[in-house]
């Protein structure tokens, strides 16, 4: 009994998703993002995420009309590696939507 309970609590940790979704001002809340993002791409970063940023061109994702919002989020791919190595790899999805 006492191995079933670590391998399910082991399971619940590793299985851990997150997210982050940040919108411009001048948008309505009410309004919905499109269901697929112009792009799509993953982040990674080291050592906790010390010292570290990432800096993309925006300008040539949404040349046009400008972006409508970022979200960022963690699959369970990227807690998994996250969990593995304890931060020291620690890979982040994000996608990118345009007005």
């Amino acid at each position: 009994m006492k191995k079933i309970l670590i391998c399910v609590c082991l399971a619940l940790t590793l299985s851990a998703c997150g997210s982050d979704h940040i919108m411009r001002f001048d948008l309505n809340p009410q309004q919905e993002l499109n269901t697929k993002p112009e792009y799509e791409g993953k982040s990674h970063f080291f050592l906790w995420g010390m010292w570290q940023k990432t800096n993309y061109n925006l300008v040539n994702v949404c040349p046009v009309n400008g972006i409508k919002a970022i979200d960022t989020y963690w699959t369970f791919y990227d807690s998994l590696m996250g969990g593995l190595t304890m931060g020291i790899y620690a890979p982040e999805s994000y996608s990118i939507y345009c007005n």
